[in-house]
């Protein structure tokens, strides 16, 4: 009985085989493909050998495994090639939003630079060291409304140069 399964195998593959991967091939234009796809579906033939000795067209359903295993070949392949794209999208955009960012924080540390000296303290002493406008005053000994003017004049400063930054950078 094995025997005969054997040679009902190798009868089918002989025949088939060449002609199978020539089949794949013409869907997936790959010959090193084609060939593992062709080996697939006699794997597949082999599994189910008690099966095909009851097949009266052997060839159709051949064809047919090949023919769903080209199809799954290419479904896979194209979302494969979906989420390879997406993910140099998402790439090309996170190394944008970064070149982004740099130019927004160099931006930011220049206007900072270049505020009048008593501001530029103030400022660092609230955005950066993280004080209270209280503990500033108190610091620098000067009025709590100080702090707050000088503060307001900055945040507007910074405020100006961003929006600018936005506008022109970022509505290309």
């Amino acid at each position: 009985m094995k025997e005969e399964k054997l040679k009902l195998y190798e009868s089918l593959f002989m025949k088939y085989f060449p002609k199978v991967k020539y089949f794949i091939n013409s869907f997936i234009k790959s010959s090193s493909v084609a060939e593992e796809l062709a080996q697939d579906v006699f794997v597949k033939i082999w599994e189910n050998i008690d099966k095909i000795t009851y097949i009266e067209y052997r060839g159709a359903y051949i064809y047919r495994i090949a023919r769903n295993k080209a199809i799954d070949y290419i479904s896979q392949k194209y979302k494969e090639d979906i989420f390879i794209d997406n993910l140099k999208l998402k790439e090309d955009y996170s190394i944008e939003e970064g070149f982004y960012a740099k130019e927004l924080e160099i931006l930011i540390e220049l206007t900072v630079s270049r505020m009048p000296p008593q501001r530029k303290k103030i400022y660092e002493m609230s955005r950066i060291e993280g004080l209270t406008n209280d503990e500033i005053a108190e610091n620098l000994n000067i009025a709590k409304k100080t702090v707050e003017n000088h503060l307001n004049l900055a945040l507007k400063e910074l405020k100006k140069v961003i929006t600018i930054f936005l506008f022109f950078f970022l509505s290309v």
